[in-house]
């Protein structure tokens, strides 16, 4: 069994993560040009998707673009 996590949508194909897929909290506040404070409190409210590594947060690139068209 493969245990490679997996980006995309349904109906897409479906490809493993990489470096480039993921996004710092830093990185995400210098693309959307805000505090990095105001992109960990979008992440807790649930307003920018994210996901907790141990003690890190990080983003998908493809969510924080989405946001960036108002998708």
């Amino acid at each position: 069994m493969d245990s490679t996590p997996e980006v995309g949508r349904e109906g897409r194909g479906r490809r493993s993560i990489t470096r480039e897929d993921v996004m710092t909290a830093a990185e995400v506040a210098e693309m959307l040009g805000m505090p990095v404070s105001t992109v960990y409190e979008l992440a807790r409210r649930g307003e920018l998707p994210s996901a907790r590594l141990g003690r890190t947060v990080r983003f998908l690139r493809e969510s924080v673009e989405e946001r960036l068209r108002g998708e």
